[in-house]
């Protein structure tokens, strides 16, 4: 098994798609705030809010928390729309870097249970992701298109040459979607739909998918 601290040096670079450095974060974090806006897991973990400020602290301050336990690939450099993928061996966000680096800010723009809702959830999605995989593969983190962009391909423009190449190093992928349209569109690129569920004390559905190496 790979180390995840060793990553960055077997994922290769990829023709047509950028790769994500630590300023282009916020334009990470602005695309999926874009696309975040009626998703039923953000309704959730902001009280049905979704206020753009809010969405976008919450997914910036995870990427830098993960620091260097993400690989990110947009279709461009506006980061029109984005893939993070987390290598095996991840285990979730670590609480004290997250709020270090931006999520105090969420004291000051969202209701405080935002901070407890993001752990019950983080906590239920990492229980599911050992259970089917312990830790074992890669983690599709995110995957977000700008409304404007959507319906054009760029999705599978960054999945297709992320999961050949896993198939390349015999590795498997895993993700969670709460939106069951998207289970179709995972299922297409190989996924299988391994778990439907409940975030604990919501009404929110979690489909978690793994996909084998082919």
């Amino acid at each position: 098994m790979k180390k995840t601290k060793n990553f960055e040096y077997y994922i290769p670079e990829i023709n047509g798609l950028s790769r994500m450095r630590k300023n282009d974060i916020e334009r990470y974090a602005e695309c999926a705030a874009l696309a975040y806006r009626d998703y039923p897991l953000f309704h959730y973990l902001t009280e049905g809010r979704c206020e753009h400020e809010v969405i976008k602290t919450i997914i910036s301050s995870s990427i830098y928390a993960m620091n260097k336990d993400v690989v990110g690939i947009s279709t461009d450099e506006e980061a029109n729309a984005i893939a993070l993928f987390a290598p095996p061996q991840y285990t979730g966000s670590k609480t004290v870097p997250f709020l270090l680096n931006g999520g105090l800010k969420l004291s000051f723009i969202a209701p405080i249970s935002t901070f407890f809702r993001l752990l019950n959830y983080e906590n239920h999605a990492m229980k599911l992701k050992k259970q089917y995989t312990n830790h074992d593969c890669w983690y599709l983190y995110n995957l977000t298109v700008k409304p404007a962009y959507q319906n054009n391909g760029a999705g599978s423009k960054l999945l297709r040459p992320m999961l050949e190449y896993f198939d390349r190093i015999k590795e498997g992928c895993y993700l969670e979607t709460h939106d069951e349209k998207n289970v179709g569109l995972y299922q297409h690129f190989g996924f299988d739909l391994v778990d439907v569920s409940e975030i604990p004390r919501t009404d929110v559905k979690q489909y978690s998918m793994l996909r084998k190496p082919r």
